[in-house]
């Protein structure tokens, strides 16, 4: 048999493209890496991991971090904070991340990637993002600096930043969650500038789908043809929408005692479709999964 012919032999094989890498190719059609998240020296994990959720969720790719509380990254890294776990719900693995240990660095590798840089700030001297202040253009590449908790962006980043600005607020409320300000500031940003999203290049999306793509593959058959759909992933049709189609349940973050309790309710059973039976936790409690997840 000659190579033409295995090959027209292996293609043969191959069905159509699992709902998982179809999810995936959505995901990237809308990636970023114009936006850069700086999140300096966070100190508390559950805001480092929700700041990474929100960064995920929203498109972004690349998030650095400078001079991260090490005791709490490692907690999340070898996954002893069940916790932060939930918060981030693995969203690093689908990040571009580096980590820096001190603020120099990260400045001297942000000029080197020929970055602006924006630290959120809150004294006079920073720029609301309102409709009155918005830029005429977006800089080539921007990297916004998110503070730490407690006196926000440091002062070698402030010195360093060609701008500083805020969200603006209309309450007694004078500062924001660190997530919460970081998923308001980015969506701002790609309100104002939607044509930021899937400016990926042709090799980073390559990249991205090379570490993607296995991971997403579960069944044995289908895991072995990813380098396939990574060479073929033109022939991927990206899903139109990335909500799950018939969620009946959205996981909760409540104790699985109390979350039982709740789903012998009838009027929880009614809501998602199940017949309600006494002292029965329906086995379809939690988020339904696709045939290739089941696989």
């Amino acid at each position: 048999m000659s190579s033409t012919d295995a090959m027209t032999t292996v293609d043969a094989t191959i069905p159509e493209a699992p709902e998982r890498l179809r999810r995936a190719e959505a995901v990237i059609q809308h990636r970023t890496s114009r936006l850069v998240l700086v999140l300096e020296q966070c100190m508390d994990s559950h805001n480092h991991q929700a700041v990474l959720r929100t960064a995920e969720a929203l498109g972004i790719q690349h998030v650095w971090l400078v001079n991260p509380n090490e005791r709490q990254v490692k907690k999340h890294k070898s996954g002893s904070s069940t916790g932060n776990k939930k918060i981030a719900k693995n969203c690093s693995f689908w990040l571009t991340m580096r980590e820096f240990t001190s603020i120099s660095d990260c400045i001297d590798a942000l000029k080197a990637e020929n970055c602006t840089i924006w630290a959120t700030d809150l004294s006079p001297e920073a720029v609301p993002l309102s409709s009155e202040h918005k830029p005429s253009e977006l800089p080539s590449r921007l990297a916004i600096v998110i503070g730490r908790e407690t006196d926000g962006v440091s002062a070698e980043m402030l010195s360093a930043a060609d701008k500083r600005v805020y969200f603006p607020i209309f309450g007694f409320t004078e500062s924001l969650n660190l997530s919460v300000a970081t998923a308001l500031v980015v969506q701002r940003l790609f309100d104002w500038f939607p044509e930021i999203r899937g400016d990926l290049s042709s090799t980073e999306k390559e990249q991205i789908r090379t570490q993607w793509y296995p991971q997403l593959i579960h069944n044995p058959t289908q895991a072995r043809q990813a380098a396939h759909w990574v060479e073929h992933s033109h022939e991927i049709p990206p899903l139109d929408d990335l909500r799950r189609e018939k969620l009946q349940y959205n996981e909760s973050w409540i104790p699985k005692r109390v979350r039982q309790r709740e789903m012998q309710m009838p009027e929880v059973q009614e809501r998602i479709g199940v017949k309600p039976t006494a002292n029965h936790t329906p086995d379809n409690a939690t988020e339904p999964r696709t045939a290739d997840e089941k696989a």
